[in-house]
């Protein structure tokens, strides 16, 4: 409900908000009959359990992958090449060894041509893991080929995340990027081989794929969140539940049939349809996600600006 509609509301009557029967409540709270609280468009959801894995926030870059299809491109060319090399080297030497028509002479070229293009190869391969790391350079031909296909059809992205010190890196398989309003799950390939001075970080390579990885433009850095350890149990709360007051979110949690308390929500952490923190509200708990602005307007007598649910400062 937008802030001009709560006051509004609010301002149906001449008379004083005590008039409408509310009243506000000490140490954050406000009184509301049912009847206003329809009227108002106040409605709440019951807060479930949910858990979620231990996360530490983290930055990633969104590398180019250019470089990485040019050297493959090279690694195909010098393989096609090492084979039919191979090939000819190895009809040389069978000429010579069965009637010289063949030189020794050409046979030792040939077989030094073959030599020298298998050596090109396996050094091709040995920049895959020197330049992109060690994850990059395990896949076989057909993984890392289908990998390229998807970065330049932008149906995935590979990113450089980066913590303080190496915090959360070690032992770490997912990473979540964030995304517009939302964060989009990434597969931890390996330790990345340039660091980030910066942070002192060797940082991980990540391949972020789905839809939104097309929102990942090369060099854009986001916010990220490395997942850890064991989950965290605690609750989700919705976007519509929130309301942004003097810096800090607040939500508003039904502690009986007119009473509502605004709550502090601490150390949230974005998620797809909200944020979850691990304390300050518990499962079965109510609160308040539609009309939450009403609330707050309430409570404070209109002497703040009103926040919609949401909406940050």
């Amino acid at each position: 409900m937008a802030g001009a509609f709560v006051v509004a509301v609010l301002s149906l009557t001449a008379a004083p908000l005590e008039a409408q029967a509310l009243s506000t409540l000490p140490a954050h709270g406000v009184s509301v009959p049912p009847d206003l609280q329809r009227r108002l468009g106040v409605k709440t959801t019951v807060l479930t359990a949910v858990k979620r894995k231990s996360q530490v926030d983290a930055f990633a870059k969104v590398l180019d992958p250019g470089p990485l299809a040019a050297l493959e491109a090279d690694l195909r060319t010098a393989l096609a090449a090492a084979k039919a090399s191979g090939a000819e080297a190895a009809r040389s030497r069978a000429l010579h060894l069965n009637g010289g028509t063949i030189s020794a002479k050409d046979m030792e070229a040939a077989e030094a041509q073959a030599r020298a293009d298998a050596t090109h190869a396996a050094f091709l391969r040995q920049r895959l893991g020197l330049e992109w790391g060690p994850g990059v350079a395990r896949m076989d031909d057909r993984h890392r080929q289908a990998l390229i296909h998807s970065l330049v059809t932008g149906t995935a992205a590979l990113v450089h995340v980066d913590t303080p010190s190496n915090a959360g890196q070690a032992g770490a398989r997912t990473v979540r990027v964030d995304v517009g309003d939302g964060s989009v799950a990434g597969v931890v390939l390996g330790p990345a081989r340039t660091a980030e001075p910066r942070l002192q970080s060797s940082g991980l390579i990540v391949e972020v794929s789905g839809p939104s990885a097309i929102l990942l433009s090369i060099g854009l850095t986001n916010s990220a969140h490395i997942d850890t350890g064991s989950p965290q149990s605690g609750v989700t709360l919705p976007q519509g539940a929130l309301i942004r007051y003097r810096g800090s979110t607040w939500a508003y949690v039904r502690r009986g049939g007119a009473v509502f308390e605004r709550r502090l929500v601490q150390d949230p952490a974005s998620q797809d349809q909200g944020v979850f923190v691990a304390s300050g509200f518990t499962p079965g708990e109510e609160v308040a996600t539609e009309g939450a602005a009403a609330l707050f307007a309430a409570e404070l007598g209109q002497s703040e600006p009103v926040r919609s649910p949401g909406q940050v400062n």
